[in-house]
């Protein structure tokens, strides 16, 4: 099989692992999923595009939401 379909099919079965087992925990925090999304995203990348160097639009996106959640979640204890 292509490479690239391999990621993609790895990537989409691990996202649908991921939302069916925290819905089944009974997860209701967006950020939760947003969170565990772009971990499932950039561990995918790692595995099957290692040697990828040029700039990453989704990733780039994906992890300044990342940084944004973990901002209200630093504001939301200190304040």
């Amino acid at each position: 099989m292509d490479k690239n379909k391999d990621y993609l099919l790895f990537m989409s079965g691990a996202m649908m692992l991921t939302l069916v087992s925290l819905s089944a925990l009974g997860e209701s925090r967006l950020e939760v999923y947003y969170s565990l999304f772009t971990v499932v995203y950039f561990a995918s990348s790692a595995l099957f595009r290692p040697r990828r160097r040029w700039f990453d639009v989704p990733g780039a996106l994906l992890f300044l939401g990342f940084c944004y959640i973990v901002l209200l979640k630093i504001v939301e204890i200190i304040g």
